[in-house]
């Protein structure tokens, strides 16, 4: 790997300024020095209730939920994904299950409580479930914001008699207020990148329901098989 990667340049912070704050976000105006000397500004947006990290150190905010559910034989089903209005983009949006982590809470266990308040697939349901993997704390938009999440991959073992149709087996979720508009969307996972592109045209279109990238990614990486 050395032979492909230059080693990366120590680069500090010199000034962080505080532009402008709202309920949830600040934006700040960052000033560093880039490895010849050049003095670089860009601005960042943060999360209000991020926690503060020494420089070179990665806030890990939230958890983005990849829920599988599997049979009985262990054979991957379908994937638990949610549809909510996005202000931001005047449009809704097609994602993993995701939120904010409370507190010092680990981000599995925000993983499990995100996937029960927002799909009501969860223990509390009588489901049996339980996490594969939690990542590195990965970028959401590194051009943009310093938020950062870990991907938490959940697997929940389910028949299709109990995911569809009058046997299936009781979902509980509990929504905010903010997630006035979310939906569950359940879909299977061959053929996934299809399936997302039909509930596009279904719901009047990409410009009316936006694909998430991460979603996105996840789906291509699959059909793709590298």
């Amino acid at each position: 790997m050395s032979d492909h990667l230059k080693p990366l340049a120590e680069i500090s912070t010199t000034r962080d300024q505080k532009l402008g704050a709202g309920r949830w976000l600040t934006l700040h105006e960052v000033t560093f020095n880039d490895p010849s000397g050049i003095e670089r500004r860009w601005e960042v947006c943060r999360r209000s209730n991020a926690a503060n990290k020494p420089d070179g150190e990665q806030s890990v905010d939230a958890v983005d939920v990849i829920a599988v559910i599997k049979n009985s034989q262990g054979q991957a089903t379908n994937v638990v994904l949610v549809v909510q209005y996005r202000p931001a983009l005047s449009a809704f949006a097609v994602e993993f299950p995701s939120g904010l982590i409370d507190g010092s809470e680990e981000p599995a266990t925000a993983a499990i409580r995100e996937l029960q308040e927002e799909t009501g697939f969860g223990q509390e349901s009588g489901h049996k479930i339980r996490v594969v993997s939690t990542s590195v704390p990965v970028a959401y938009e590194p051009g943009l914001t310093s938020s950062c999440s870990k991907v938490v991959v959940v697997e929940i073992e389910m028949e299709q008699e109990e995911l569809f149709g009058p046997n299936a087996l009781p979902r509980k979720p509990r929504l905010e207020d903010d997630e006035w508009s979310l939906q569950i969307v359940i879909l299977p996972v061959s053929g996934l990148l299809h399936s997302l592109k039909e509930l596009q045209t279904f719901a009047g279109g990409a410009s009316k329901l936006v694909l998430d990238s991460r979603l996105y990614a996840w789906a291509i990486g699959r059909e793709l098989g590298y």
